[in-house]
């Protein structure tokens, strides 16, 4: 599904070269945080993970 990004969110995160994310178990504790490098193209944002998949 597509995101619109706001202007804002395009400014910070397609600022960015590298981000830290995490997503959340079911139960709601965080998992390991992994780095993902990001590039803006207009008003899209693609995201690829520094350390190739896990």
């Amino acid at each position: 599904m597509a995101h619109s990004w706001t202007d804002a969110e395009l400014i910070t995160i397609g600022g960015a070269e590298e981000l830290q994310i995490s997503s959340h178990r079911r139960d709601g504790t965080a998992r390991p945080y992994i780095t993902i490098w990001v590039v803006r193209a207009e008003s899209q944002l693609y995201v690829h993970s520094a350390h190739g998949f896990r």
